[in-house]
């Protein structure tokens, strides 16, 4: 049975809960979370609960993951708190807010000698999946352009609202936009050169944060464009991709691909990514995988590769240099 201490019960704690509650092999041995009652809430009989994560390291001494779901501004410090005990760590994205803490994460890791990896979903949903068989099997020949796009409304549901606080989250390039630039790093690698723009309105209560990263592979344009509106946006995660011989067209729900001889498919995806969440993500089976993925690595100490710290690091650099 793997143990597992939670720490962070708020919206994506949330979900990760739920991920580990349907493994049948997984314990929830603790969960902490600093807003006062919120830990005890979601917690069943026998799972201990705390308000500090220092207490909780102190009172479990036989974890065997630790899982970060805390506000971005703290992944670094909580991070290496639990590395430091020797306990297998994965953190929510982003891992930190510049590369600098990234590799400082890493780096507690290897010291420690313990499995960490950064909690990267798209990596492990099943349409982003699809597209990279196609594109690394050169399916449909090569990619000519492709066009990512991830919007939302504002994100008004944080704690103490530290998502609309820059120094904190990050903004849209750390908190939104990295997903889908993770994702093209991680199957096109690094890019050539980048290009990025970005607007930034405050007003009152209001933000808008309209970000867009266009990734260069030659002569091909990969561009991911992400924002927060201050409308009432329904969050939408899209992409759109220009083979050589077909366009493969992801609309949040099917995943379709147009061939140039005029046929069009869609391609089965037997996925519930369909499903809107509270927050600002599609929900679907990519969370419950990834921690399986990690839990699976701890059980057959075998080291995570499917988020690698070079690639991380790589898109950390790239968010943070406007």
């Amino acid at each position: 049975m793997i143990r597992v201490l939670l720490v962070g019960v708020g919206g994506m704690g949330s979900c990760h809960l739920d991920c580990w509650r349907r493994m049948d092999d997984v314990e929830i041995a603790g969960i902490c979370d600093v807003f006062p009652g919120r830990a005890a809430e979601k917690a069943l009989p026998g799972e201990a609960v705390f308000t500090d994560m220092d207490d909780a390291l102190a009172t479990l001494t036989d974890l065997d993951i630790v899982d970060i779901a805390t506000p971005s501004y703290l992944h670094r410090e909580l991070s290496c708190k639990s590395l430091a005990r020797g306990i297998h760590t994965v953190c929510e994205k982003p891992l930190a807010l510049s590369k600098e803490d990234g590799e400082a994460v890493f780096n507690a890791a290897e010291k420690a000698g313990v499995f960490f990896m950064t909690a990267q979903v798209v990596r492990f949903m099943k349409p982003y999946l699809a597209l990279r068989e196609m594109v690394k099997e050169s399916r449909f020949g090569n990619v000519l352009r492709a066009r990512f796009n991830r919007i939302s409304g504002t994100p008004r549901w944080s704690w103490e609202n530290w998502m609309k606080d820059e120094k904190k989250s990050g903004g849209v390039p750390f908190d939104l936009s990295i997903h889908d630039v993770d994702y093209i790093v991680s199957v096109f690698g690094k890019p050539d050169r980048v290009e990025k723009t970005r607007a930034v309105y405050r007003e009152d209560d209001r933000l808008t944060d309209a970000y867009r990263a266009d990734l260069m592979y030659g002569d091909a344009c990969i561009s991911a464009e992400a924002g927060w509106y201050s409308g009432a946006m329904p969050f939408s995660a899209t992409f759109t991709v220009v083979f050589e011989q077909a366009v493969v067209s992801f609309d949040g729900v099917a995943l379709h691909v147009y061939h140039a001889d005029g046929e069009s498919e869609e391609i089965d995806l037997t996925t519930d990514s369909n499903a809107i969440s509270g927050i600002n993500i599609t929900s679907g089976d990519g969370y419950f995988e990834e921690l399986s993925y990690f839990k699976r690595c701890v059980q057959t100490n075998t080291a995570p590769t499917a988020v690698p710290k070079e690639e991380v690091l790589c898109v950390l650099s790239l968010a943070e240099h406007e």
